[in-house]
């Protein structure tokens, strides 16, 4: 650390140093990418030029606050790229590989910094292998690979997905197997605190604080011919107190009074008219100028907040590069418009549906180089992401050149997972085919891995997109590839809310999570395992009243016999609130709650009304949770009609007590009827007897193993439509081809066992 300087100077330092060490590491990136590519040589030349001074800025910047490690490793770059730019000469895959590894090393020893814990990575060995390769010397194998540091918060809850087996055929029953993540945006940083102001968005500002300064005079102004009417009227109650006239006694009065009154006010009442007259004018004047001056004002400040998509997006170059090689595959990955900003609310919330886009388009949208050679395509495919303005929106492009989507293979399987019936796909027209791709479950993939995303997955782009007030549409042709069209607002400032009383109170809640208001009768509600709900879109979901969830005593309802109902939306899950009455739609503010409410359950923060009252904002996802985890049920209502549905009946076999105890604990808790089997004979039995939604199997058990139980379920008239899920410790890719010739729809590695993955596939599939 250097000596002598004050430690927050220091701090601000290493803010400083933090940001444009990143910006550095990106520009080194970029240009590695592009030379990778095969630069010409004039081009060549500016990229090496540019990726030169950058190391030497960041061996510069890091001596000056005193990080060895991150100059150490700089100062090899920059010699190494000093060759490349005498020779003016693109780098082979190992010089770019080793170059990125630096960059991720350089990462990792900032995170080190800032948490004071020691580098997690062999410096030495990274730099001996550095100073081999400036020697011309053969690389010495790394003694660990450096793994990019896990700064993004999407990173650390990727999703399980379905995703293609690499070998499956046409006839192939699907099967599912759950393994290690590893997600895209690995490298990708998380938007910073601060914002890089443009100067010339900070001299419009200037410019217009100094015009709103002048109308600060002009009300100044105002106040004082305030001054003087308040003067002036003072002066007139005062005569006319001193005139000795009275209202009680006008009558008594002599006209001498009144006409001694009236001869003295008479210049006074008609300068008392001017005054009001000009009063009105100029403040009139000033309002309309004021009221332009702040909403101009408003919206300068709003776009001092915007940052350049290309902050999110210049990152997963490298992770697109890094995902195509693993996966033997050629991409040509092309960014457009990333100079085009928005709000960076809105840019962070990108980030999960951006990358399930690209994981998908990577893994199973582009072919393979000898899959596309054989179609008469280019061995390379094109990935393309293109940002566009289009007025207060933004329109992102995600677009492969890969094989398409079939729609007739989306229907086949929307009908096998039944999440809509052979009716419901008759009566839908192709593109309302294509977006059943995007509710939760679907999948026409064979296995579940890390890098998957035309299924499971993209419900949660849905779900992100709809909470920023987005929407996606997709288009796509069958050889020639797919496009995914992402709509998004520049700005979040303002929203839009449904006015609602509730318990006798105003509430607002946010328009984006209305997906629908209406009346019901109490003939419409009907009871659902004890619990009171409404069929909406044909489903069945809860309805819960508004007041009781907020603990608030009932309100009154304008009409007994109709029950005013909104419907609140989380993802892909629903809840139907009774409200006392729905008031309409507003634009609203909305101001978060400030220390020591810095979080209130179900409400987000308040917007006020032109009267100045306050109205809460209720918090949406909040609410949705707390109404499907309450027991808030039972509503006081006549007439309703009762339906009872029953828990899915799913069969556990296993030969294990503590495998088979585990399974039945999680499966009944998450509300599902359990049976177990100790063995594949005594299920075939049972299933004899029994009807059962879901089957659960190990493999290795006496009698009959779970691979013959799968195969009898499958061969079986009666049963062969009843999922069937391996649930084994038999990891190796025989045994999952074994699992799924035998019709398996599911496979699980109970190394890879997790409680939340299991749950998610019998969901998918009963």
């Amino acid at each position: 650390m250097p000596l002598g300087l004050d430690q927050e100077l220091l701090r601000q330092l290493m803010e400083t140093f933090a940001i444009e060490l990143e910006e550095q590491i990106q520009l080194i990136t970029d240009g590695l990418l592009m030379l990778e590519k095969g630069a010409q040589e004039d081009a060549r030349q500016h990229i090496l030029d540019g990726v030169f001074r950058a190391a030497h800025n960041i061996k510069g910047a890091a001596r000056g606050v005193g990080l060895t490690d991150i100059s150490d490793i700089s100062h090899h770059l920059e010699s190494m790229f000093a060759i490349l730019k005498r020779q003016n000469a693109n780098p082979d895959g190992a010089v770019t590989d080793l170059a990125l590894e630096s960059l991720d090393a350089m990462r990792q020893a900032m995170v080190a910094q800032n948490e004071n814990t020691p580098l997690a990575f062999d410096k030495v060995s990274l730099l001996v292998r550095l100073e081999a390769k400036v020697a011309g010397d053969a690389v010495p194998e790394a003694t660990s690979p450096i793994a990019p540091p896990a700064v993004s918060p999407v990173a650390e809850a990727a999703p399980v997905e379905l995703v293609p087996m690499p070998a499956a055929t046409p006839s192939t029953p699907a099967a599912v197997v759950i393994e290690q993540e590893k997600p895209i945006e690995a490298q990708t940083v998380t938007v910073s605190d601060v914002v890089r102001v443009n100067l010339e968005k900070l001299e419009k500002l200037a410019a217009q604080i100094e015009e709103l300064q002048v109308t600060k005079i002009e009300m100044e102004d105002h106040l004082a011919s305030m001054q003087s009417l308040k003067t002036l009227v003072h002066e007139m109650v005062t005569s006319w107190r001193r005139s000795g006239i009275r209202s009680t006694n006008l009558a008594s009065s002599t006209l001498h009074e009144l006409e001694g009154f009236l001869q003295r006010n008479t210049d006074a009442i008609t300068e008392l008219d001017a005054y009001a007259v000009a009063m009105h004018r100029d403040m009139r004047s000033s309002t309309n100028r004021l009221g332009i001056l702040v909403e101009t004002l408003q919206d300068d400040v709003r776009m001092m907040r915007l940052v350049p998509v290309a902050t999110l997006l210049r990152p997963m170059t490298r992770s697109v590069r890094d995902i195509a090689r693993e996966l033997g595959k050629k991409v040509n990955f092309e960014l457009r418009g990333d100079e085009i900003e928005v709000d960076r609310v809105v840019l962070e919330g990108m980030r999960d549906p951006l990358v399930h886009l690209l994981r998908n388009a990577l893994d199973h949208g582009i072919e393979t180089p000898a899959y596309r050679q054989s179609k008469g395509k280019p061995a390379e495919g094109s990935l393309l992401v293109e940002v566009r303005g289009e007025g207060g929106q933004v329109v992102i492009i995600v677009q492969d050149d890969g094989d398409g989507i079939s729609a007739e293979k989306i229907a086949r399987t929307a009908s096998k997972k039944k999440i809509a019936t052979d009716t419901e796909l008759a009566a839908m027209s192709r593109d309302e085919i294509l977006g059943l791709i995007f509710r939760p479950g679907f999948s026409s993939k064979d296995i579940i891995t890390s890098i998957s995303g035309r299924g499971v997955g993209l419900d949660v782009v849905v779900a992100n997109l709809r909470s920023l007030k987005g929407t996606v549409q997709v288009e796509t042709e069958e050889g020639k590839g797919t496009r995914f069209i992402l709509r998004l607002p520049v700005t979040l400032a303002s929203d839009h809310g449904v006015l609602v009383k509730a318990g006798g109170a105003l509430f607002a809640i946010p328009t984006t999570s209305v997906d629908r208001i209406m009346e019901i009768s109490p003939a419409e509600v009907i009871e659902v395992e004890a619990s009171h709900a409404i069929l909406h879109h044909g489903r069945a979901i809860p309805l819960r009243d508004l007041a009781a969830a907020l603990e608030l005593t009932g309100g009154e309802r304008l009409d007994k016999g109709r029950l005013p109902v909104v419907v609140v939306s989380k993802g892909w899950d629903s809840v139907a609130f009774l409200v006392d009455e729905v008031l309409g739609e507003r634009e609203m503010v909305v101001k978060p709650f400030r220390p020591p409410l810095v979080a209130v359950r179900n409400v987000t923060g308040g917007t006020l009304t032109g009267s100045g009252d306050v109205i809460m904002v209720l918090n949406s996802a909040d609410l949705v949770d707390s109404a499907l985890k309450s027991s808030l049920a039972r509503l006081p209502m006549a007439g309703m009609r009762t339906e009872a549905v029953v828990a899915p009946r799913v069969l556990v076999v296993d030969d294990s007590i503590t495998t088979r105890s585990l399974e039945k604990s999680i499966l009944e808790h998450a509300g599902y009827q359990v049976s177990v089997a100790v063995d594949g004979r005594q299920a075939w039995n049972l299933l004899q007897e029994q009807m059962f939604d879901l089957v659960i199997s190990d493999v290795e058990m006496p009698e009959m193993d779970g691979f013959q139980l799968a195969e009898h379920i499958k061969q079986s008239e009666r049963l062969r439509d009843m999922p069937v899920i391996i649930v084994t410790s038999l990891a190796n890719e025989a045994d999952r081809r074994r699992g799924i010739e035998v019709g398996a729809d599911a496979y699980i590695v109970k190394g890879q066992f997790e409680t939340k993955a299991l749950l998610d596939v019998v969901s998918q599939l009963i």
